[in-house]
């Protein structure tokens, strides 16, 4: 008798610990489709030909880093979607990421080498990326972006993280345009002679 008390005992205490744990919260980059969506006027189509991750940000996991070599794996704080899926759809509302229209895309390749928080202090966002047009290259260019966490909290972090992505994609669009004027340019003036 006294071992079937101890064992309910024992399976009681176990129950009332386990209803303490954290429940899994749940993220995502881009939120909401934005209304403002990139408009056709002057925007160039570009196709993503690929969103390569470094090995470590392949997991569902939100990644801390901790200390100078160490990075810890949030188990109770996770990625609702793959994070390259969330880039791609972050990327989208700056650069217009379809292949319909009369000029020839410009192909988009995207490396992320880190994107992650650093010790509640602030978020980075580094890499590079490659612009090309039939085939043939354009620019490539490495980034590092990164931006302080005023607050603490994952909520928090991915919205910085959400942040760096939609400059990230202002900046390659930017990009983008400038070379698409001078290239108009370049036909008016080879034009008018």
């Amino acid at each position: 008798m006294k071992i079937v008390i101890g064992l309910l005992s024992a399976l009681l205490l176990s129950g009332c610990s386990t209803t303490t744990l954290e429940l899994p919260k749940y993220y995502v980059l881009s939120g909401a489709p934005s209304t403002s969506a990139v408009q056709d006027e002057l925007s160039t189509q570009v196709t993503l030909d690929n969103i390569a991750l470094a090995d470590y940000l392949r997991t569902s996991n939100m990644v801390l880093q901790v200390s100078d070599h160490e990075l810890f794996f949030s188990t109770n704080h996770l990625w609702a979607e793959p994070l390259k899926v969330g880039i791609e759809k972050a990327l989208s509302r700056h650069v217009s990421l379809t292949t319909v229209g009369e000029t020839s895309p410009i192909h988009l390749d995207l490396v992320i080498d880190y994107f992650h928080v650093i010790d509640q202090d602030s978020v980075i966002l580094a890499g590079n990326f490659a612009l090309k047009e039939d085939g043939k290259p354009l620019k490539k260019q490495r980034f590092s972006l990164s931006e302080p966490l005023n607050r603490s909290g994952y909520h928090y972090s991915v919205s910085v993280m959400s942040e760096l992505v939609d400059r990230l994609g202002s900046d390659i669009s930017k990009q983008i345009e400038e070379y698409k004027s001078a290239s108009i340019g370049e036909s008016t003036v080879i034009g008018s002679q």
